[in-house]
């Protein structure tokens, strides 16, 4: 296959060595092959259909993507000149390659040993490549003008050749930007066929595809088909990510004809369903509400070319709202329902109330739980479900791609989309579980989170946060990626080089006494320590079984190290993860510290666990009301948990079980990345020794908004997260569970708050700088402002900035070059089409304010905005947070067009 081949020609005459090399180009071009018949135009929302040809017994991938969605980025499929070109680098290794570099020139890079005469002049037609080098044997003289053109050979290579209307309109409502994402087999040589009904989006589909065959191989759509579907008389609209209810957005409508006549249209926009009100600018100030179920506009429309119309409305409601947009003439007519995305103000909190459900010693239980919202929440801003799972991991199997809420942008963060995945396969394969979509799934997962995780890799084999941007690899991320490759390794493909490198750095930073220091930057400042560290480097050195024989004597000085250390503290985050490490070395110790971490724990309402934070006084109520555990309790429950199950029944751990589930959200993972994976390995060992899932569970519920239901759990659907949506007004929830094994129920709601945090440990201030009305500058300057005097002369760990724009306005992203100039900021990305700005910082220090320039642009006409939020907060300690709001001035002046304008509008229309 590859495109490309060197043959090397020569011969000695009069001791002198002569040659030629030439290249020699193949076609491009694959032995398989692959066609797609597709219609040239369509109608919107027709059955299409395509012909797929290529050889027989060929896997086919098909893709068809909206041509707009190219136009703004491409590159994100294959195409025939990329595969060839990476074919390309697939040139002969030699040892001049490997030991001495390339140069200049360079063809085949072959070595030819000889003892005949390098000759630099002749007046033969030869070419003397300037790379081809000559090695001499050795005890044969050369000339002295060769003796600096030589080296000393290391092994004997050959010299070879070398291979390289005013009817009813239709109404389009379907407007996806992928229209075909699908495999298939082929059968036989005629191919397969392949009918599909069209999405209504007035465009140009581009459909491509590939085929692999076990005998012909590979092959790629030389062109790309194109379906137009198109009518000759449409309506379109552009619309922002979202707006938030009680703003005022000015809906642009745009009328096209492609008819040979000049056409009269009557536009109207039907409210119908009432979901928002249309309103008119009198002046700067006021405005006038219209209550109208539906509001005419009437414009004339030049033949080939198009017109524009807006509409003002406020939204009503909180949610997805329906805009139904009709345009019709006396000789055609089009309709359009567009969703517009209405969110409340302020910033969403979610809660999540989970129970471990046991009925092994009893048949039947019953509990209430309870929606804590506060007062101030938002009106209609609630959202309530109460749902029951058999096995603890079918949260977690359900949102795989989603188990933490908050952003994940660097090295450490990117596993909670690797880890979680090795853990669910694994978890089904132990328990025999026949679920191949999601192993599927998860294997995907894998693929992608070890090809993005190389991407923080140094050159010396560690791994860092953010790559070769950060000074060195960390010790800490580079055991826990290493730990983590070697168990995805039974899963998808890892190179083992990979993990040697990973552990032969380790292994060069170990000091004499065995403590493995922290090389570059720590992720959670607060709780590591050198015990923990050098526990958690053991652990990755343990896991990686296969070469343990290779680092036996940095294992054993680490191990020695740990044992000692146990001894002289008290700190339950190092004291847990030493537990593990010592239990992996069967060491006599392993059941000291367990014992030593047993007589700290704390325990209340059949509940165990373990913190690091002060005491504080609360009542049973209060604690479920207000207080929240740290996410690295989390991680020291677990790790004690993990260690547990190794010594005694599973059964015995029933508490801790239960005090894990309480803390889980309700997308199976837990608050931050550590907890998430550590928690989750915790939970999987206990569900694989107790046989989760196995039971048949009745769940019968009543909520204090009269809704009522049951659920039936079983060995079947027990990975099945079973839930039912309750009133905005549910408080309480009452269940009565009967029947035999386990279940977890849990009542997850979520709702807005507009207000400051009550105490913050950030200090945020956004700044709005005068602009013109199109463009948006903001200055958000960050301090961090810690609460426990403990903590006044420590830095945060790495914190997070999420930057909510106005609605209407998206950032800019040619301007973030700014941001990224600031000290500390590490990473900058965007969310929900541009319009939030996330900004990583490594971390923040008391007193050393940082002050980010953030650009904004106007990309669609929405006045009357609320107030935006800039939320910053610690990413490992997310108690540790602050929320400030900040606000653009604008009228519907600003937005109106034509007699939506009040004469009060100081401006032309």
């Amino acid at each position: 296959m590859v495109p490309q081949s060197s043959i090397y020609v020569y011969y000695v005459f009069n001791n002198e060595l002569r040659f030629e090399e030439r290249s020699i180009d193949f076609d491009k071009d694959f032995e398989n092959s692959i066609e797609i018949s597709a219609p040239l135009e369509a109608k919107p929302s027709e059955e299409v259909k395509l012909q797929i040809k290529t050889d027989a017994d060929s896997y086919v991938g098909l893709l068809g993507v909206d041509q707009s969605v190219l136009l703004l980025k491409s590159g994100n499929d294959l195409a025939r000149d990329d595969v060839f070109n990476s074919l390309n680098k697939y040139k002969t290794s030699t040892p001049w390659q490997q030991g001495y570099g390339r140069y200049p020139g360079q063809s085949s890079g072959l070595v030819t040993l000889t003892n005949a005469n390098y000759p630099y002049n002749f007046g033969l037609r030869m070419l003397r490549h300037p790379v081809h080098r000559v090695f001499a044997l050795k005890g044969v003289p050369l000339p002295p003008s060769l003796i600096s053109n030589t080296v000393e050979p290391t092994e004997f290579i050959g010299i070879t050749g070398l291979g390289a209307s005013s009817a009813a309109a239709q109404i389009r409502k379907e407007f996806p930007e992928t229209w075909i994402f699908a495999v298939n087999i082929t059968t036989d040589a005629e191919g397969f066929s392949l009918t599909k009904k069209i999405p209504d989006t007035i465009t140009s589909w581009v459909v491509t595809g590939f085929s692999l065959n076990p005998i012909t191989g590979f092959a790629l759509t030389q062109n790309p088909s194109k379906i137009r579907v198109f009518q000759p008389f449409f309506v379109s609209t552009n619309l922002p990510y979202s707006v938030k209810r009680g703003e005022v957005i000015a809906v642009p409508v745009i009328v096209f004809n492609y008819m040979d006549k000049v056409l009269d249209a009557e536009v109207t926009m039907d409210n119908s369903d009432k979901e928002y009100e249309f309103t008119e600018a009198t002046n700067e100030v006021e405005e006038k509400s219209i209550d109208e179920i539906k509001r005419v506009k009437r414009i004339t429309i030049p033949s080939n070319n198009g017109q524009s119309v807006s509409f003002m409305i406020r939204p009503k409601k909180v949610g997805s709202i329906t805009l139904k947009i009709t345009a019709t003439t006396p000789l055609a007519g089009d309709a359009i329902h567009q969703k517009l995305k209405v969110d409340p103000e302020g910033v969403t909190q979610f809660e999540n109330k989970a129970l471990f459900v046991n009925l092994k010693n009893q048949s039947e239980m019953s509990q209430e739980l309870k929606a804590t919202i506060p007062n101030e929440a938002v009106e209609d801003s609630e959202f309530i479900e109460f749902s029951v799972v058999g096995d603890l991991l079918g949260p977690t199997i359900k949102n795989l791609d989603n188990l933490v809420r908050m952003p994940y942008g660097c090295g450490e963060q990117n596993m909670v989309n690797f880890v979680p995945n090795i853990l669910v396969v694994k978890y089904l394969e132990v328990t025999g579980r026949k679920m191949p979509s999601v192993v599927a799934k998860a294997k995907k997962f894998l693929e992608i989170g070890y090809q993005r995780e190389l991407t923080y890799k140094h050159d010396d084999g560690s791994y860092s946060a953010f790559g070769k941007s950060d000074p060195s690899g960390s010790t800490w991320l580079t055991a826990y990626v290493v730990r983590s490759f070697h168990q995805a390794a039974r899963y998808t493909d890892v190179d083992p080089k990979v993990i040697v490198q990973g552990l032969d750095f380790l292994a060069s930073k170990q000091k004499d006494n065995g403590e493995f220091p922290e090389v570059g930057k720590l992720f959670d400042n607060a709780n590591q320590n050198a015990l923990g560290l050098t526990s958690f480097v053991l652990i990755a050195f343990f896991e990686n079984e296969e070469v343990i024989s290779k680092y036996q004597e940095t294992i054993d000085k680490a191990l020695q190290y740990v044992a000692q250390e146990v001894d002289k503290t008290d700190d339950q985050y190092s004291l847990s993860i030493s537990a593990v490490a010592l239990q992996l070395a069967k060491h006599p110790q392993a059941k000291k510290v367990l014992a030593k971490l047993q007589s700290v724990a704390k325990q209340e309402d059949g509940r165990k666990w373990w913190t690091k934070a002060p005491e504080k006084s609360f009542t049973s109520a209060e604690r479920l009301t207000y207080w929240r555990p740290s996410s690295n309790d989390v991680e020291i429950t677990s790790y004690v948990l993990l260690a547990l199950l190794e010594e005694e029944p599973a059964d015995a751990s029933l508490p801790i079980i239960k005090w894990l589930i309480a803390q889980r959200n309700s997308n199976g993972g837990f608050t931050s990345t550590q907890d998430t994976v550590i928690g989750l390995q915790a939970l999987t060992n206990f569900a694989s020794k107790t046989g989760s899932g196995t039971g048949n569970v009745d769940i019968d519920f009543v909520s204090d908004s009269d809704n009522k239901g049951s659920i039936k759990v079983n060995p079947e659907n027990s990975l099945v997260l079973q839930s039912h949506v309750l009133p905005k007004s549910t408080r309480n929830v009452n269940f009565t569970a009967k029947g035999q094994g386990s279940a977890m129920v849990q009542l997850s709601y979520r709702y807005n708050l507009a207000e400051k945090d009550k105490k913050p440990s950030f200090k945020v201030t956004p700044t709005v700088k005068d602009t013109p009305l199109q463009q948006l500058t903001l200055e958000v300057c960050a301090e961090y402002v810690p609460l426990e005097m403990s903590d006044q002369q420590k830095d945060s760990n790495m914190a997070v900035m999420e930057i909510t724009l106005p609605s209407g306005y998206v950032g800019d992203t040619d301007s973030f070059d700014k941001i990224q100039a600031v000290d500390r900021v590490k990473r900058i990305e965007t969310k929900n089409a541009n319009s939030m700005v996330i900004v990583y910082f490594d971390s923040l220090t008391p007193g050393d304010v940082k002050c980010l320039p953030v650009e904004g642009v106007r990309a669609h006409s929405v006045a009357k905005q609320k107030p935006a939020a800039v939320s910053l907060y610690d990413y490992y300690e997310t108690d540790r947070r602050a929320t400030e709001y900040y606000q653009v001035k604008s009228s519907l002046c600003d937005i109106c067009e034509g007699t939506d304008c009040g004469e009060g509008c100081k401006k032309d229309k």
